[in-house]
């Protein structure tokens, strides 16, 4: 289902899919916080195929806790008529097959997505996600500061982003998004996953001083 990190590494944006993914959750604590709706986007051959996309409210029961309902638009029904988290999250792998795993500010993402697979799978992944929170300010430092969130490095680009906060949403605006750093990093002599990878932790890294990150 996934390929060895060095493989993926090797490959260049065009030969090497990327899948974009967003979750909802019902928190910010990506330690206790469940998940309320998937949502993800393939990139193939530097492009956004039509249809390409993964949707999925997330079975849950119990209250729906303030966040959810300001940020999601999800009722107590909606969950409640969701699809089972077993079955929303093997539809997630296997949409991603063996593709590179973006997001936007992909520590909680990933963190989230790691439990819950280890919840109710039972798998213990240790997939790597690259973070377009770090990509984006690293290609473009003049467009909007390290800080910014996805609707400002939107706006710096003039993507539309319509029905924000709903998770398959907020991955295409994020894959758009994606493509606009891909094309970006190709001219900054960047071809493939690993070089992109080494070159945004390097970029990191040198914003990290004695007390924490210096921007």
């Amino acid at each position: 289902m996934w390929m060895r990190r060095e493989a993926w590494r090797a490959r260049d944006f065009r030969s090497q899919p990327a899948v974009v993914f967003d979750l909802e959750a019902s928190g910010l604590d990506p330690r206790r916080d469940r998940i309320l709706s998937i949502g993800a986007v393939r990139i193939e051959d530097l492009a956004i195929p039509l249809g390409r996309q993964y949707a999925r409210v997330v079975r849950a029961t119990g209250p729906l806790g303030l966040a959810g309902r300001l940020f999601h638009g999800l009722t107590r029904a909606d969950l409640e008529r969701g699809v089972a988290p077993r079955d929303a999250l093997s539809g997630l792998l296997d949409f991603a097959g063996d593709a590179v795993w973006l997001a936007f500010h992909a520590g909680f993402d990933r963190a989230l997505l790691a439990r819950a697979l280890k919840a109710h799978l039972g798998l213990r992944w240790d997939g790597e996600v690259l973070d377009l929170a770090v990509l984006a300010p690293m290609l473009f430092p003049d467009r909007a500061g390290p800080h910014a969130g996805l609707d400002e490095w939107a706006a710096a680009f003039g993507l539309a982003a319509p029905a924000r906060h709903a998770a398959v949403a907020d991955a295409m605006l994020t894959a758009e998004l994606a493509l606009v750093a891909l094309r970006r990093a190709q001219r900054q002599g960047l071809r493939t996953w690993g070089e992109l990878a080494a070159a945004a932790r390097d970029w990191r890294a040198g914003r990290m001083g004695p007390g924490g990150p210096v921007f």
